[in-house]
């Protein structure tokens, strides 16, 4: 491809003049000076510690010639230096030129909020898929299509990888995209140049707010509200205290979704249920010109928010309304309650509650439930904000009868500094806790004491099959460490039976 395909409509200056240069052959891009070679333009970023501009030179040395750059460094005469205001922006459009635009070609969903947006994600593309649209999915989870799946190191990807995944989908004869957008993909301009046929707003609570994140919560918000500005549709959780906010910052014609006000779509009569399996909550559909009954295999009210917001996608793109609630009844996502039918006694979930809003949401759902305790076993990632380890405190010291307090990708951080700061949480309250740094022993802990009725939830790891320990991400799999310890267990309650 030349080089005037790959920069158009992208601002830049150049010593050189552009009509010498315009027509030079380009192989690929890269923003990684270690995948460089002949043939590659490369992208200086400056990130949150490392500036691409010091690896300019190595990417010369491995025959890299096009260089986009936001400061000037030295090359030999021979390098075609693009000056850019923004290297992240510019990475962005020309990643979208390389690939040919192909969001243009799909239907891309977009979500985004602080909760739920794995499991609509999800929802959405198992009930599009069993609808007849081939959809797939881009998020925390990894990228799935075709039955082919493939890890991703960000929620969102970088906007050269998301634009190559569009690409590959399209060309293997995906017709729709279901993708998380995370606040940190937008404001790092991932997904500027990404053609979104629809925004969801989930909902919105103090969240990756510190170091190296969003310095305050306005501009966590501001972050969130941009997607609504690029969605030819926007979908909103109306009950969600700043989705006025969203709504007010939005550029796009709106719909929404409730249970407590009044919107597009309506959840009532909401009733709960329980399986060895699986903790459900069924609910009446309501809106201007009809009713229907929904169900889903996931409790709560989040739930319940999470299914409007699918079904709401699903109306919006006319798909057939028995198809759509009858796929909605089996729907799951791994790690997002996910209950382990391994113990007949005691029901176990794993979830990826990591901050005080989802771990209360999970918990205060299971206590609707016939239970004896509630017992929550978790930690919370280390060389992070304390205010995440305050509040996932606070709330399990106030909702459960016992937790087990133990490690959470502590990676630099000694496991016992979290921990502790956890533990003040539970000065002076009812709750009773256990310390145990190894989550291997703290997971085999909690299923050797557990009792009938008890409702045990595993929190903060969900789907993630590693421990980020001292940069490394070492495998760890908490649902075959949990199974391990129940077969474990109901080997040694024969063993005392026969005896």
């Amino acid at each position: 491809m030349k080089l005037s395909n790959i920069m158009n409509e992208v601002k830049f200056s150049s010593v050189k003049p552009w009509n010498e240069i315009k027509d030079t052959k380009i192989k690929d891009l890269a923003y990684n000076s270690s995948k460089c070679e002949d043939g590659y333009i490369f992208i200086a970023i400056k990130g949150e510690t490392v500036d691409g501009h010091k690896y300019a030179s190595d990417a010369y040395k491995r025959g890299c010639r096009v260089f986009i750059l936001q400061d000037d460094v030295e090359l030999n005469d021979d390098a075609i230096k693009l000056i850019v205001e923004d290297s992240r922006v510019a990475l962005s459009k020309m990643s979208a030129n390389y690939f040919g635009n192909p969001s243009k070609e799909l239907k891309v969903i977009g979500v985004t909020g602080t909760k739920g947006k794995t499991t609509i994600t999800n929802y959405i593309s198992e009930v599009l898929n069993k609808s007849g649209v081939n959809t797939g999915v881009i998020g925390t989870n990894g990228t799935f299509y075709n039955g082919i799946s493939e890890k991703t190191v960000n929620t969102t990807p970088e906007s050269y990888e998301l634009h190559r995944i569009f690409r590959t989908m399209l060309d293997n004869g995906v017709k729709c995209v279901s993708m998380e957008v995370s606040s940190g993909g937008i404001m790092m301009e991932r997904v500027k140049n990404v053609d979104f046929d629809i925004a969801i707003f989930s909902n919105l609570s103090p969240d990756h707010i510190g170091p190296k994140e969003h310095p305050t919560f306005e501009h966590y918000l501001d972050c969130k509200a941009r997607l609504f500005t690029l969605a030819k549709h926007g979908i909103i959780n109306i009950d969600d205290e700043h989705a006025k906010d969203i709504i007010k910052k939005a550029t796009c014609d709106i719909e929404t979704f409730a249970i407590e006000k009044d919107a597009n779509l309506v959840a009532k009569s909401i009733e709960y249920s329980r399986a060895l399996d699986s903790l459900g909550v069924s609910f009446k559909c309501e809106t201007k010109n009809d009713s229907f009954d929904a169900y889903i295999c996931s409790p709560g009210t989040f739930s319940i928010y999470n299914a409007l917001a699918v079904i709401s996608v699903c109306r919006y793109l006319n798909v057939k309304q028995d198809v759509m609630l009858d796929a909605l009844k089996n729907a799951k996502v791994k790690g997002r309650v996910e209950v382990l039918p391994i113990l007949e006694d005691a029901t176990i979930i794993i979830d990826y509650a990591h901050n005080g809003v989802s771990l209360e949401n999970i918990l205060q759902t299971l206590k609707k439930y016939d239970h004896n305790r509630v017992i929550c076993l978790f930690g919370s990632v280390g060389g992070r904000t304390e205010l995440r380890r305050k509040e996932l405190g606070d709330v399990a010291a106030r909702e459960c009868d016992l937790c087990i307090l133990t490690s959470d990708n502590p990676d630099f951080e000694d496991p016992m500094n979290v921990i502790k700061d956890i533990a003040e949480s539970f000065e002076n309250t009812n709750c009773e806790y256990i310390v145990e740094p190894d989550r291997k022993i703290a997971i085999e802990k909690a299923i050797e004491i557990a009792q009938e009725g008890d409702m045990i939830v595993f929190a903060g790891k969900g789907h993630e099959e590693y421990q980020l320990i001292k940069g490394e991400r070492v495998p760890f799999s908490e649902t075959e460490i949990a199974i391990n310890a129940a077969k474990k267990r109901t080997k040694s309650k024969d063993t005392s039976v026969l005896a």
